[in-house]
């Protein structure tokens, strides 16, 4: 049976981005740093199914890069589609100076 799925693939950088995430709960609270995992891995999983789920950056220089985001939590997963492949760039919190960062 075809999938109309998309497949996902997180660059290098944001790989390390979750990972670290991650593990700074966990030191705090390991049942935490496990729902927080679960949570960014389920809504990477609708975005397969759904690319267009997230959203249009209102910052004209971002937009402008082709980079859509969903938030889960308080964490902004910022991501390319291609073709039928959606590429994570990074999982950064909130609270970040995304801007400067992607």
């Amino acid at each position: 049976m075809p999938t109309n799925k998309f497949q996902i693939r997180l660059l290098k950088i944001a790989e390390e981005d979750f990972t670290d995430i991650v593990s700074f709960i966990e030191d705090e609270n390991p049942t935490a740093a496990e729902t927080i995992a679960n949570k960014i891995e389920k809504n990477l999983e609708l975005l397969s199914q759904n690319p267009k789920l997230g959203r249009i950056p209102r910052d004209e220089e971002i937009k402008n890069l082709g980079y859509r985001y969903i938030i889960v939590q308080n964490y902004i997963i910022f991501y390319t589609i291609e073709e039928r492949t959606i590429f994570i760039h990074r999982i950064l919190h909130g609270a970040r100076n995304y801007k400067s960062i992607l």
